[in-house]
């Protein structure tokens, strides 16, 4: 596989939309793998550091509604 940007052999996937990138075009980003909530009602979250990312890609800030999935 081959860096999106350069062409370059990758190194990596973006974890947010799966292009290819090489060492020299990976950026880090974090992200959360579960949100929930404890017994005593605090949301707590688990989340990776450094994760790979492209800067090409938008993960959206937010959670989106999704209610035809009801």
């Amino acid at each position: 596989m081959n860096c999106c940007i350069c062409g370059e052999p990758a190194n990596g996937i973006c974890r947010f939309c799966g292009r290819a990138l090489c060492e020299e075009h990976f950026q880090t980003k974090s992200i959360f793998l579960a949100i929930y909530v404890t017994d005593d009602g605090v949301p707590k979250a688990i989340a990776v550091r450094d994760v790979l990312f492209c800067g090409k890609c938008k993960p959206q800030p937010s959670p989106l509604s999704m209610p035809e999935l009801q």
